[in-house]
Parts: C-alpha cells; structure tokens; sequence
C-alpha cells in the first residue's frame, strides 16, 4: 500500500512538472509570436499608405491638366486625361473604416493645437481667433509632413501658447470636405496610434494625403548618364505609376 502511494505520488508531481513546463512554453511562444490584431493593423497601415498617396497623385496630375482645378467626386480621377490614361487606376477604399470612405481635405485652413497635456484641439478655419498674428506664419505645416523648427523646439511666451508648449500646426486645407467641393486630398481617422512614422507622426488622424503636403515623386530618367547607371549586377527599379500593392486584389467600391 505504501509503495502505491509513492507511485502515485510520482506520478502527480510528473504531471504537474508537465503542465508546468507546457505554460512556460505557451507564454514564450505568446511572446515571440505577434498578435494577429497588431499584424493587421501594420498591413492596414502600409495600405493607408500606399493607397493614399496612389489618390494623392491623381489629384496632382489631374490639377496639372485642368489648370490647377480639383476633382469634385473621386470618380473623376477614374476618367481618362488628355493622354488617355485615367488619372486612377481604381477607387481605393479606406482600410481603416469599415465601408470604406475617405475624409476629404477641402480649400481653407485648419490648425491644430497641441495642449500643455498632450492634447490636441482641432480648430477650423485655421484657428485665428485662437492664434495670435506672431504664430501665424511661423508654423506653417510644411511639405512631407516635415515641422518647421519652431514646431519643434520650446518656445518663449507668446499670446495663446504657454511657456514649453508647441506652436500650432496650420494646415492648407479643412479637414470636414464633401464630395460635391473641390477635393484637395483625403486623410483616414483612426482612434489608436501607428505602428509606424509617417509625415513625422505616428497619429493616423495626422497623415494628410494631398499634394499640398506631400512633394511629387523625382521623374524617372529613362536615358542615364554612365554615371548614374548601377553598379555591375543589379538592374534599375523603375516605378510602375499606379502600381498594386502586394494585396491590391478584389478590393473595389
């Protein structure tokens, strides 16, 4: 009866060793793999991205061929140009809402005000009434969504902004478009941050896709001086303008 008992006492502590050992490993596991959320969102950003800039494009080439007009309606850019090629290839749909709309970006300001508690206020029509005539000017929102260096360095007190606090940020463009008014660009709202910097940012709610803001892309030369030729072995990357994205398949509205 004794020996019994040992055995069976063996057995338990094996048993428990195991499980033991099965929940260690199930939280390295946990660990070392990402969250399938997190995978999601990194490949909804680099969509919001790619897509973004695909309509950003379009809008500047179409400007360039109607004297600097905007399109009214997305469905514009799917019209052909005077080169006979449509401006966009597709209506990209926004990843990060569920039916798939952008915001638009539409002609006036906006400036966007950051808090001594790290919040931000949205005010419309560039926010004059909040901003003093000193900080209009100084904090332009300049192409890329590169800030300015007043942007980012303290600054010394001035009429609406208290000592260490940011200047605004002002914005070519209101950010409450509709379709029907000329369309400057479309941006995404999201309640969580990034994964990943753009135009400076990792606040989805601040990447702006218009041309206003972001710079064109330098021409490809197509005739490359012996200089400009890579090296021996590797052959030149030309883009492909309006170019799918690796899952840029059966996605349409």
């Amino acid at each position: 009866m004794a020996r019994r008992n040992i055995q069976s006492g063996e057995k338990g502590a094996t048993f428990i060793t195991i499980l033991v050992a099965l929940f260690v490993l199930a939280v390295f596991l946990l660990l070392a793999v990402e969250p399938a959320s997190t995978v999601m969102q990194r490949e909804k950003e680099a969509e919001l991205i790619f897509r973004g800039e695909q309509i950003c494009e379009a809008i500047r080439n179409y400007q360039k061929e109607h004297g600097g007009a905007s399109p009214n309606e997305l469905k514009e850019l799917l019209k052909q140009g005077p080169k006979k090629i449509p401006y966009l290839r597709r209506l990209y749909r926004n990843p990060f809402d569920p039916e798939g709309k952008w915001c638009y970006l539409a002609p006036g300001t906006t400036a966007i005000k950051y808090n001594a508690d790290g919040t931000k206020e949205i005010l419309p029509g560039g926010g004059i009434g909040s901003i003093s005539p000193s900080q209009q000017g100084q904090s332009q929102y300049q192409p890329q969504g590169g800030l300015n260096q007043q942007d980012t360095d303290l600054n010394p007190p001035q009429a609406g902004v208290e000592p260490g606090q940011p200047l605004p940020k002002i914005l070519p463009f209101k950010l409450d478009g509709k379709e029907g008014e000329p369309i400057l660009g479309v941006c995404a709202k999201w309640k969580k941050p990034a994964f990943r910097k753009y135009m400076d940012t990792n606040d989805i709610n601040e990447w702006f896709f218009s041309p206003l803001v972001i710079q064109p892309k330098p021409p490809v030369n197509l005739n490359p001086t012996p200089a400009q030729l890579p090296p021996s072995g590797e052959s030149p990357q030309t883009p492909i303008p309006n170019a799918p994205s690796p899952d840029d398949g059966g996605d349409k509205e």
